[in-house]
């Protein structure tokens, strides 16, 4: 009997354990030429090189705007720097739902329209919408990223 509970205590064990890492979001980030194809190819964005204008600030900077969304894709020199400007800009504002854990950062907003940020390793992607309704294509692009 003893035996048994014990088998059986392992077992839902390893079962939460399973369950807990499935749950988890596991991102990976993505290169400026997947970023292109994705928003451009695919999903018909006009997709924009703005990295000379900024390139003290960001190794590579674009941008794809489709009618009232707008996505821009920051590449950082090192993964610390992308993290940092998420935490200084987004981290106890108000309005903003931040969240940050060792594999990447998220923020959210609804407060005009819809905003959403996600930083994986130098790379940040956000969208933003002046139009609340929006959100369901904003997500649905961050999902053909890998988001």
């Amino acid at each position: 009997m003893k035996r048994i509970k014990r088998l059986l205590s392992i077992s839902l064990l390893l079962f939460l354990v399973v369950m807990v890492s499935a749950c988890s979001k596991n991102y990976n980030s993505i290169t400026y030429k997947r970023f292109q194809e994705k928003m451009g190819d695919e999903l018909n964005y006009a997709i924009t090189d703005k990295t000379l204008t900024y390139e003290d600030i960001y190794q590579r900077y674009y941008s794809a705007i489709n009618n009232d969304i707008i996505f821009t894709f920051y590449e950082f020199k090192d993964e610390d720097s992308a993290k940092d400007f998420v935490e200084k800009n987004y981290n106890k504002r108000k309005y903003y739902s931040y969240k940050s854990t060792d594999d990447y950062s998220e923020v959210k907003s609804t407060k005009t329209g819809y905003f959403r940020l996600i930083q994986v390793d130098n790379i940040i992607i956000s969208a933003s919408s002046e139009k609340s309704s929006d959100k369901s294509e904003i997500n649905k692009a961050f999902e053909k990223l890998g988001y």
